[in-house]
């Protein structure tokens, strides 16, 4: 089973925009345009190109948030969101439901105040979001980089708290008792079915995360640290760093970002393919892994011009390294409503077969070729 990577966050609930309400709003953003993927190299099979016409720059949903003021400055707050896909029209929150993880949107419910932030439900991944703050074309397009990597965007059973903020510093604390299923329901998975009895929790993949997060004019930083059970990989852990900074100079708006992934003398076991490249593992092999990207934003008028360029280090096998470059541009015909063209290449080691995926998630699932361009419009209300 591939492990998914997640750290928490609940930035979205953050924004004064959603504490300003005082009824429902109904949300959501509806983007579709032409997508092409193909070519191969590295370990990846000569297969056929696809074309395609879907969601490119941006997930589709439709949500559901409000506040309601419960007096002395303490507000409950929800947030209930649906992933849709335009272009089959397949209901709410059954985008993508042949793939585990996908298609599900963020939903919670908590309170706010001057003590901060804490909700429960479906959260969105901490880990994921950085991956989007630092990176020019966000977590969706042909140009992301959170396809590189391994992780969920978004994590069940799920608790946050988000601390007040001391001269542009907050802290996030967050767990999820199990980040994929019910609590119970990966028992038998992390090791021999015998060692682990029906019912209880020994099999949950539990997840713990703390980040500081800094954000103070044109600077934002953030460091996030996260542990987490290997699910598949022999009752393991996963422990991830993450760094991320951007500055905007006006002229232009710059990004960078850095994880480290390591895992214990028992994350790995033989014949797992974890992350796009690691088959054939021996039992004593750890995970190991570094991501790095850096971009940029130069506004032109009402147009944009995006550039990234990443790699993953692979330390667990020899000639598995991969590099993805990315070049796009957007252009608002509104404050809602802009046009986008994207285009990415990646270049795989001969162990390597990274795909381009225009969802920044699944570490390739869904994704195709080392080539992808896509152009669109989207629209948010």
């Amino acid at each position: 089973m591939q492990k998914k990577l997640i750290a928490l966050a609940v930035a979205a609930i953050t924004s004064s925009a959603a504490f300003a309400q005082s009824n429902v709003t109904i949300y959501g953003t509806v983007d579709m345009g032409y997508l092409y993927r193909g070519g191969n190299n590295g370990a990846l099979a000569k297969t056929q190109s696809q074309h395609a016409l879907q969601s490119n720059s941006a997930e589709s949903n439709i949500g559901f948030k409000g506040v309601e003021d419960l007096g002395n400055g303490l507000k409950a707050i929800f947030d209930l969101q649906y992933v849709i896909t335009p272009d089959q029209s397949s209901g709410l929150g059954n985008a993508y439901a042949d793939v585990a993880g996908l298609g599900k949107g963020h939903q919670y419910v908590g309170l706010t105040g001057g003590f901060g932030t804490a909700v429960a439900g479906l959260l969105n991944g901490h880990r994921y979001a950085l991956f989007a703050k630092y990176n020019p074309f966000g977590n969706y397009s042909v140009g992301n980089f959170a396809s590189m990597t391994t992780q969920y965007d978004r994590a069940s059973n799920a608790l946050a708290y988000i601390s007040p903020s001391f001269n542009g510093i907050s802290l996030l604390l967050a767990t999820s008792t199990n980040t994929q299923t019910t609590e119970g329901g990966l028992n038998g998975v992390h090791s021999v079915a015998t060692r682990i009895p029906d019912g209880g929790n020994k099999g949950d993949d539990r997840l713990f995360t703390t980040a500081l997060i800094y954000g103070n004019g044109p600077l934002s930083l953030d460091l996030a640290y996260e542990t987490t059970n290997a699910v598949g990989y022999n009752d393991g852990k996963l422990f991830v760093v993450v760094t991320g900074a951007s500055y905007d100079f006006g002229i232009a708006k710059v990004f960078g970002i850095y994880d480290v992934i390591k895992g214990d003398k028992n994350s790995l076991i033989g014949g797992n393919a974890l992350g796009g490249a690691l088959g054939g593992l021996t039992a004593d092999q750890q995970y190991n892994r570094r991501n790095w990207e850096i971009g940029t934003s130069i506004p032109f008028g009402k147009a944009k011009a995006l550039l990234s360029y990443g790699q993953v280090k692979d330390k667990t096998l020899t000639n598995a390294d991969a590099s993805k470059i990315s070049i796009g541009a957007r252009y608002a015909l509104s404050k809602r409503t802009e046009l986008y063209t994207d285009f990415a290449h990646i270049k795989n080691d001969s162990n390597a077969r990274f795909t381009i995926n225009p969802m920044g998630n699944s570490d390739g699932i869904l994704g195709g070729g080392i080539n992808g361009f896509d152009m669109g419009i989207k629209h948010t209300f």
